[in-house]
């Protein structure tokens, strides 16, 4: 079977689709328990994390509530699934083909763990037989982190299987499967088309990695993959390949293109709320959505390593009285045409080499994120949106709110600082700190006021080097949603000016954050960090 990828010009996911999952919806949100207000990971001052929400307690049961006739000979139970647990309604496809094949001669690897060596080259992304090939050099940020997460889910998901044994299986077990490309390794060749096997047998095992293939890609945009409740409908599909066509067109853009962020964002909604995608006449697919079992949020706002375009699933409700899927927008659709504030004024002064001695920013005591009035919206009025806005208050009495979606494009626009040059580094490995920024002038600003200048707009000057110090990580992202997003530096507390004016455009105006994010991800690590 040769490898391919389908390209779909034109995607449509089909309405059948919608009714059935409301049906889903229906029998499945009776097992949602509401709780307490849910707290991101604490990445502020004294472990502060983004208050979203109230917590929902869910019970995915893998179908079991479905009494109805399976579609044809293999199907996946209606119902509410993770990760794991569609790995393992996989399994009768797989351990019938064991059980056929037979008892394992002596002193041979088993059929089993041949047949998931196999799949484990499948998931891999430098294999001879990966679905997802990658070269190893040479990738650009947002294609190493589909790489990176590729190969992570697939490791996943081969663990699962391996370590799931009695599935039920039908001996008589016979289906259809079209070639998919997916390449079988030497010893499965021999195994699958040998003595020992039958004709129907190839088309049980391309089913399987079929399936789990399609799971795998379907898990990419998620940064917490495993914490992922999906719905099911056993009777729209032969399980995950109502995602086919979106999967297509994610490929298409993954080898294509640059991988957008609507592009991550728009497979998550396939394969969670798949009305959005069928019913959605705007042009934008929004950061984040809310669906019956949860939240999709950009994964920046849980802290810790943050990645590129991944999203974080939340196991909580933000929009209490929702009865559909609801998008979560951009409130400026296009902040190249949104309006520009110059930053407030502030005296230029001498370029400090390192952080500002005696330097007050604020921190932050409770972050919240809240919702925004409807938006009222004619061109796609079968979709309901909000804006949430990040709100923050401050140890200084100030309260500060800032669009949500601003402060992830702000994020994934910003830039990291160079790390040291090694030319800056005398042979004997030790850095002397003689090194002088090489601007004479820059303009420190106080980040209170600089937040307080995007109320109306996107902060910007006219010329000049910028610096913002900056300690607690949670202000760092507010100003990121409020700075105008061309040439903003993250630059760690302990590191020194110089980098930051190497990283970025060369151009003017350069806004450095200085503080309030270490190294570690794609864009920084944001931990709280007391200045020494």
């Amino acid at each position: 079977m040769a490898a391919s990828v389908g390209f779909l010009g034109v995607l449509i996911i089909p309405f059948l689709l919608l009714g059935l999952f409301d049906m889903i919806r229906v029998m499945t949100t009776k097992s949602i328990t509401q709780t307490a207000t849910f707290q991101l990971p604490g990445i502020g001052r004294r472990g502060t994390g983004i208050l979203v929400g109230h917590s929902i307690t869910l019970n995915p049961d893998a179908g079991a509530h479905d009494m109805n006739e399976p579609r044809e000979a293999w199907a996946l139970k209606s119902g509410l699934y993770t990760p794991r647990q569609l790995v393992e309604s996989f399994a009768p496809l797989l351990d019938t083909v064991v059980l056929r094949l037979g008892p394992d001669p002596p002193n041979v690897r088993s059929s089993r763990c041949q047949l998931l060596d196999n799949l484990a080259a499948n998931l891999d992304t430098n294999t001879r037989e990966a679905s997802m090939r990658f070269p190893n050099e040479d990738l650009d940020d947002s294609r190493t982190e589909i790489a990176d997460q590729a190969r992570g889910i697939g490791k996943t998901l081969v663990q699962y299987a391996r370590s799931h044994t009695g599935a039920v299986v039908n001996p008589d077990l016979y289906l259809r499967s079209p070639c998919e490309g997916h390449l079988l390794t030497k010893p499965n060749v021999d195994l699958m088309f040998g003595p020992r096997s039958e004709p129907h047998l190839m088309q049980l095992f391309n089913e399987y990695m079929h399936q789990m293939v399609l799971l795998r890609d379907a898990l990419i945009p998620f940064k917490n993959y495993e914490d992922v409740v999906i719905p099911i409908d056993g009777q729209a599909a032969r399980g995950m390949r109502y995602l086919e066509p979106s999967r297509s067109e994610f490929l298409v853009q993954l080898w294509t293109r640059q991988v957008s962020q609507s592009a991550v964002v728009k497979l998550a909604q396939a394969l969670l709320a798949p009305s959005i995608l069928a019913q959605n006449s705007r042009t934008t697919s929004g950061y984040g959505f809310q669906y019956a079992h949860g939240l999709v949020l950009p994964a920046v706002l849980a802290g810790g390593e943050t990645p590129f375009h991944l999203l974080q699933y939340i196991a909580a409700r933000l929009v209490e009285d929702a009865t559909n899927d609801i998008l979560f927008d951009y409130e400026m659709q296009d902040y190249y045409s949104a309006r520009r504030m110059e930053i407030s004024g502030a005296a230029a002064t001498q370029a400090p080499a390192s952080y500002p001695p005696g330097t007050e920013s604020p921190a932050v005591q409770r972050a919240t994120i809240e919702i925004r009035p409807a938006v009222s919206d004619s061109d796609s009025p079968t979709v309901p949106s909000r804006h949430l806005e990040l709100r923050l208050e401050l140890d200084n009495g100030r309260s500060i709110s800032v669009d949500v979606g601003q402060v992830c494009r702000g994020h994934r626009y910003a830039y990291i600082a160079h790390q040291a040059s090694s030319a800056s580094i005398p042979e004997n490995g030790i850095q002397t700190g003689t090194d002088d920024a090489k601007t004479s002038d820059v303009i420190v600003h106080d980040a209170t006021s600089v937040l307080r200048s995007g109320e109306d707009g996107l902060v910007t000057a006219k010329g000049g080097l910028h610096i913002i110090p900056v300690q607690d990580p949670l202000v760092s992202l507010a100003l990121m949603g409020v700075l105008y997003p061309e040439n903003v530096v993250l630059l760690p507390m302990e590191e020194r000016l110089e980098q930051a004016e190497n990283s970025g455009k060369g151009l003017e105006p350069k806004f450095v954050l200085w503080g309030g994010v270490e190294r570690g991800g794609l864009r920084g690590r944001f931990q709280y960090s007391i200045p020494t």
